[in-house]
C-alpha cells in the first residue's frame, strides 16, 4: 500500500503533469487562432486588393477608352480646323454625317436677313429648296437649347416638315437639328439623319457635334476677320497704286486711261479690259478705245470688236454696273472667248459717256463681290481723275491758246518758234513759218459787226486746223498772231511743201460761205511763206521775212501766197 505523503506526492506530479498538458493544449489552441485570424486578415485583404485592382483596371480601361475617344476627337478637330474656309469645313462635316447620301442626307441653313436659306445640301433629291422665314416660334426654341431631335411622329409637327422634299421626309427615321451661333446668336442651322462616329454612343456624338460646331465658328470667324483685315489692307494697297497711277499721268489723259488700266487689269486678273468714250447725244460715234491684255489673232479681230462694241453698247444702254455670266452671255449672242463680264460707266465730263469693260475668258472663276466693288470704285475714281485732268488741261490750255479761235496765242507761238528753230538747227532741217492775214477784215466788222468778226475767225481757224491735218505735217501748230492774222509752224517742212500747205490755206478759207443779215460775207486771204536757214537763220528774222512776203502779197492784190526768194539778202519775191 502506498503511504499519504507518497500518493499526495504522485499527485503533485500527476496535477503538474496535466496542467502541463493544458496548459500545452491552450498555447497550441490560442496559437491556431491567431494563425487563423492572420489567415482571415490576408484573405480579406487579398480580396479587398483583388477588388482595387479590379476597380483601377476599369478605371484604366475608360482613360483609355477616353483618351482614345478624345485623341480621335482631336483628330476630327484637327481634320476640319484644317479646312481653307468656313464653307469647305461644312461641307466636309456633312460628307462625315452622311458617308452614304442614299441612306440619308445633310444640310446647312445660313441666316440672311430675315430667312434661313438652304445653302449646303448632301443626300437631298433636290436643291430646290424654300428658305425659312425667322419670323415664328420655332426659332425661340433655340434660345435655350442647342439641339433638338425629331423621330418619325415629332417630325410632321416640326417647323422643317413642310420645307423638306416629300421624297426625303418619308425615310427619316431621326432627324437632328443643330444650332449654329454667333455671340449668342443663332446665325445657321445643321440639319442631319445621322451623327459621326457611327459606334460612339448617342450623347457622346451630339457632344462631339456641338463641340464641333462651336469651335468650327469660332475659328472660322476668328480666320474670317484676319481675311477681311487682309482683304481691306490688299484694296487700301490696291487703291494707293492706282491713285499713284492717276498723278504720274495727272497732265497727259490718253496715257493715264492706259496705265490706269493696265494696273487695274492686273489687281483683278482680268484677260482683257477696255474703255470707250463717246459724246452723250452721239453714243454710237466711239471718240476713244483704248484696249490692255489679250490680243487676238488677226483671224479673230473682227469677233473680238464686234463683241467689244456690243458690251459698250449694252453699258451704255445700263448705265450702271452690269455683270453677265456665261449663261446671260450666251443669251445675248457672246459665242467668243468671253465667259464673264463686267460693265462699268465712266463719265469723264457731262456731255462724253465712258463705258469700262473687263473680261475673263474660259478657265477662270467669276468675279467675287469683292473684286466687283472695287471696280466699281476704280471706275468711279477713274472719272473723277479724267475730269480733274481734263480741267487741268483745259486750264492749261487756255493760258497757251487764244480764247476765241482755241489756237496757240502770240506768247506761247513765239516760244514755240523759239525752240523749233534751235531743233531744225541741231537736226539741220527746214522750219517754214506762214503769215497769214485776212483780207478787208475792217471793213466786215464795221459792215456786219463783231460778232460777225468773231464768227469769221473761228470759221477761219477751223479752216486752218482740218488743212494741216489732212496734209498731216509733223508737228506742226498754228496761232492767232494778232486781230485777224494767223502763223503756222511748219517743223521740217522745205518751201515747196509751205507753199503748198498756205495755197491750201488760201483756197480753203475762200470757200466758206457765210451770211450776216442776209448778205453774203466773201472772205479771202493773203499768205506770207519764209524758211529757216533759206531766208532767215533765227526767229525774230523768220518772222520779219514772212511779214515782208505777207506785206508784197497785200501789195500784189491780196488773196495769194508770196514767199521769199531763196537768197537772204535779195529782196526778190515768188508768187
Amino acid at each position: 500500500m502506498f503511504e499519504i505523503p507518497d500518493l499526495i506526492h504522485r499527485f503533485s506530479q500527476a496535477a503538474v503533469a496535466s496542467g502541463y498538458m493544458v496548459a500545452l493544449t491552450l498555447i497550441c489552441v490560442i496559437q491556431y487562432l491567431m494563425h487563423a485570424d492572420r489567415i482571415e486578415k490576408l484573405r480579406r485583404k487579398m480580396e479587398y486588393d483583388t477588388r482595387e485592382l479590379l476597380r483601377l483596371q476599369r478605371e484604366v480601361n475608360v482613360l483609355q477608352k477616353d483618351h482614345s475617344q478624345v485623341r480621335f476627337e482631336n483628330q476630327i478637330f484637327e481634320e476640319f480646323l484644317s479646312q481653307p474656309d468656313y464653307d469647305t469645313a461644312m461641307r466636309h462635316l456633312l460628307k462625315r454625317f452622311v458617308p452614304r447620301p442614299e441612306h440619308g442626307f445633310g444640310a446647312c441653313l445660313e441666316k440672311r436677313g430675315n430667312a434661313f436659306v438652304w445653302t449646303q445640301a448632301r443626300g437631298l433629291s433636290t436643291t430646290e429648296l424654300t428658305s425659312i422665314s425667322d419670323q415664328g416660334d420655332w426659332l425661340a426654341e433655340f434660345e435655350h437649347r442647342d439641339f433638338q431631335i425629331f423621330d418619325v411622329q415629332s417630325l410632321r409637327h416640326s417647323f422643317l416638315y413642310n420645307y423638306l422634299p416629300a421624297a426625303d421626309r418619308r425615310g427619316v427615321q431621326q432627324l437632328f437639328v443643330f444650332a449654329i451661333r454667333h455671340n449668342k446668336e443663332v446665325t445657321g442651322l445643321l440639319v442631319t439623319t445621322a451623327l459621326y462616329p457611327a459606334g460612339m454612343a448617342l450623347e457622346r456624338r451630339i457632344s462631339l457635334a456641338l463641340r464641333l460646331l462651336n469651335g468650327l465658328e469660332a475659328h472660322f470667324h476668328h480666320s474670317e476677320v484676319i481675311r477681311t483685315q487682309r482683304s481691306q489692307l490688299k484694296t487700301t494697297r490696291e487703291m494707293l497704286e492706282l491713285r499713284d497711277v492717276t498723278d504720274h499721268y495727272r497732265s497727259a489723259v490718253k496715257l493715264l486711261v492706259q496705265e490706269f488700266m493696265k494696273c487695274l487689269c492686273r489687281q483683278v486678273d482680268g484677260h482683257r479690259m477696255l474703255v470707250a468714250f463717246a459724246r452723250q447725244n452721239r453714243p454710237s460715234e466711239i471718240r476713244s478705245l483704248q484696249r490692255v491684255g489679250l490680243r487676238p489673232t488677226p483671224e479673230e479681230r473682227v469677233d473680238w470688236e464686234t463683241e467689244e462694241r456690243h458690251l459698250i453698247k449694252i453699258g451704255q444702254h445700263r448705265n450702271s454696273c452690269v455683270v453677265l455670266d456665261p449663261q446671260e452671255l450666251d443669251l445675248h449672242g457672246f459665242n467668243g472667248p468671253i465667259r464673264h463680264a463686267v460693265i462699268l460707266p465712266v463719265t469723264p465730263k457731262d456731255q462724253t459717256v465712258g463705258v469700262l469693260c473687263v473680261l475673263r475668258h474660259a478657265g477662270q472663276p467669276e468675279f467675287s463681290e469683292s473684286e466687283i466693288r472695287h471696280l466699281q470704285w476704280a471706275a468711279e475714281f477713274l472719272g473723277e481723275s479724267l475730269r480733274h485732268s481734263i480741267d487741268l488741261a483745259t486750264i492749261e490750255m487756255q493760258a497757251h491758246s487764244d480764247a476765241l479761235t482755241s489756237l496757240l496765242n502770240r506768247g506761247t507761238f513765239d516760244r514755240r518758234l523759239d525752240k523749233e528753230i534751235r531743233r531744225a538747227r541741231q537736226r539741220e532741217w527746214d522750219c517754214s513759218l506762214l503769215l497769214i492775214d485776212l483780207d478787208h477784215f475792217k471793213s466786215i466788222n464795221d459792215t456786219f459787226g463783231h460778232t460777225a468778226g468773231d464768227v469769221v475767225l473761228r470759221r477761219v481757224a477751223d479752216s486752218i486746223k482740218q488743212v494741216l491735218r489732212r496734209h498731216r505735217v509733223n508737228r506742226s501748230y498754228a496761232a492767232r498772231y494778232g486781230g485777224e492774222e494767223f502763223a503756222v509752224v511748219l517743223p521740217g517742212a522745205g518751201q515747196g511743201i509751205a507753199m503748198l500747205i498756205a495755197e491750201s490755206i488760201r483756197a480753203a478759207i475762200q470757200e466758206i460761205r457765210l451770211e450776216f443779215k442776209g448778205l453774203e460775207c466773201p472772205l479771202t486771204t493773203s499768205a506770207g511763206v519764209a524758211v529757216f536757214p533759206r531766208h532767215a537763220d533765227a526767229p525774230r528774222s523768220l518772222i520779219d521775212a514772212a511779214d515782208h512776203a505777207l506785206y508784197q502779197a497785200k501789195n500784189s492784190g491780196r488773196n495769194r501766197v508770196v514767199c521769199l526768194n531763196i537768197s537772204r539778202d535779195s529782196d526778190a519775191l515768188i508768187g
